[in-house]
């Protein structure tokens, strides 16, 4: 039997679930599967964003691509999106949980952060992942395939560098890593390998992606400092990160899981 690594990356026919679909990286992971050929269902909190991701990528791409506006953190909400998915498409083959949140005082020291703020974040940076693959386990298990891929970060891997932040803002406002981003996208890299291992037995696999900085409007002083930092000199371009999606929802990846993959410009090889 011959092997042909381009037609490993045919999504024909398959269909991809995207939470965040409205954010900064969603529309990207939407535009590199539906280039492969893949129907999609855009999942969002935010219902103009998604229905407009979900318009471009179907009149640049012609595949199938609906807008769902639910929120993440509500189990009702998940499990009524993952519903209307199977009842528009009759499956479900990738799921990409990308679905972030800020909050009012997102970007307050770890002293001044309350605890009801810290649970909202988490309960969309982690829950919300930790709902989507509840429900949607059950039917990869029924169909013995599936693919999860869980967004994480680079400060999910390693502590913030404070000194990147002197003179940075972003949409007007002073930024910061805070200490429920770290704390949350850590935690998207261990419950990914835990979904890795325990169920690569029915068939499915489970991956995360950690993107480094990636350029969204940053000011001058933030970016500079940020690539002088990173080996390749720069942020990432937003993208960049859709081959490293396309890669983990294809069948190129049939032999990877539980991995995190890692689109920071060589910034932890320093």
């Amino acid at each position: 039997m011959s092997y042909r690594l381009g037609e490993r990356f045919d999504l024909s026919g398959r269909v991809a679930i995207i939470t965040g679909a409205a954010n900064i990286l969603g529309p990207e992971f939407a535009a590199g599967l539906a280039e492969f050929g893949a129907n999609l269902a855009l999942v969002d909190i935010d219902g103009a964003g998604c229905r407009e991701a979900a318009k471009r990528v179907s009149d640049e791409f012609g595949v199938s691509a609906i807008p769902i506006e639910a929120d993440v953190s509500d189990e009702s909400s998940v499990a009524g999106a993952v519903d209307k998915v199977l009842a528009e498409f009759g499956r479900l083959d990738i799921l990409i949980n990308a679905a972030a949140t800020k909050t009012k005082n997102y970007f307050k020291p770890l002293a001044e952060y309350s605890l009801e703020e810290w649970n909202e974040v988490m309960g969309v940076n982690l829950g919300g992942m930790f709902l989507t693959a509840k429900k949607v386990i059950p039917h990869f298990i029924e169909q013995k395939s599936g693919n999860i891929i869980n967004i994480a970060s680079i400060y999910g891997m390693r502590g913030p560098d404070p000194r990147i932040y002197e003179g940075s803002s972003y949409l007007g406002q002073e930024i910061n890593t805070p200490p429920i981003y770290s704390a949350s996208k850590g935690g998207v890299i261990s419950f990914t390998r835990y979904l890795a291992t325990t169920l690569a037995p029915q068939g499915i696999r489970a991956n995360s992606i950690t993107p480094g900085g990636v350029f969204s409007g940053q000011n001058e002083a933030f970016t500079e400092r940020y690539g002088a930092r990173v080996p390749l000199g720069r942020m990432a371009e937003r993208e960049e990160l859709r081959g490293a999606a396309l890669y983990l929802a294809s069948d190129a990846s049939s032999y990877v899981t539980g991995q995190n993959l890692v689109v920071d410009g060589g910034l932890t090889a320093w």
